[in-house]
């Protein structure tokens, strides 16, 4: 599973305050946002793009703006995914998408400096252009994204998705003198980002489980092959394709998730 392959990400701890400054500014609707992560959770991206067009004409403050701009880059990165995976998309304008939906993220970044997701999702629209144009532009990418994924944990320590991010980083490169790849760190970022997704997933700040998280686990204790890490990560990935396939209405990252899962399974058996 690439880097960029990010599944739906957990909501907002808490709604934004609504707080109108001297009656010139008007605030998001936190209902609003939780309608957003709700369409994410599904298959409901390209209604997000509409929403989000429709609130930015409205919204003035910064970090409202920001809030809103860094959701849209999600939704388009999503959507090049999606497009990418059912063979809708050439490359070519995967990239494009991808092009447009990291200049949301700036924009964000500059509104808002202190928050941590647009950083993220700047970081997985890099990640994913590199994947698609080729092995040699993902490595000379990967310092970048590393760098969005860690100064995401800057603003945000507990932010399970870019230490999700970082786990397949540390997989998937060469280790030194050719990159920065480390299997230990990979396992360590795996279970660290399973923990908090977990955690959130029980305060209800997510919606949906995370089933990649547990395949990439899985493949990073494969690629470290230390002690029992192949029979746990067997273990895992079996769970894990169990519980995808007794899902009645899978959405198309669950689809997605579970092709992956049984391409692993089916190299290491």
């Amino acid at each position: 599973m690439a880097i960029y392959d990010i599944r739906p990400v957990r909501a907002l701890t808490a709604a934004l305050a609504l707080v109108l400054c001297a009656g010139s500014l008007e605030a998001i609707d936190a209902d609003l946002l939780r309608e957003l992560e709700r369409l994410h959770e599904g298959d409901g991206h390209e209604e997000i793009l509409e929403r989000i067009d429709s609130e930015l004409e409205r919204v003035t403050d910064a970090t409202e703006t920001a809030e809103l701009l860094w959701r849209r880059t999600r939704a388009e990165l999503t959507l090049a995914d999606f497009g990418l995976w059912r063979g809708e998309l050439s490359d070519r304008e995967a990239i494009a998408m991808l092009e447009g939906a990291a200049s949301h993220a700036d924009r964000a970044t500059s509104l808002a400096p202190d928050l941590a997701d647009p950083y993220f999702w700047k970081g997985a629209t890099v990640g994913l252009r590199g994947q698609i144009r080729g092995i040699l532009n993902s490595l000379f990418m990967a310092s970048d994204v590393r760098d969005y994924a860690e100064q995401t944990l800057e603003r945000d320590p507990d932010h399970a998705e870019a230490h999700y991010m970082l786990g397949q980083l540390y997989r998937e490169l060469p280790r030194w003198p050719l990159s920065f790849g480390d299997r230990e760190r990979a396992v360590d970022y795996g279970r660290r980002a399973i923990a908090l997704h977990e955690d959130d997933y029980a305060e209800g700040r997510v919606g949906v489980p995370y089933y990649d998280f547990y395949t990439q686990l899985a493949a990073s204790l494969w690629r470290r092959n230390a002690g029992g890490d192949r029979d746990e990560a067997l273990s895992l990935l079996r769970s894990t394709i169990a519980d995808l396939e007794a899902l009645s209405e899978p959405t198309t990252r669950q689809r997605m998730e579970l092709e992956t899962a049984r391409e692993f399974l089916a190299d290491w058996t």
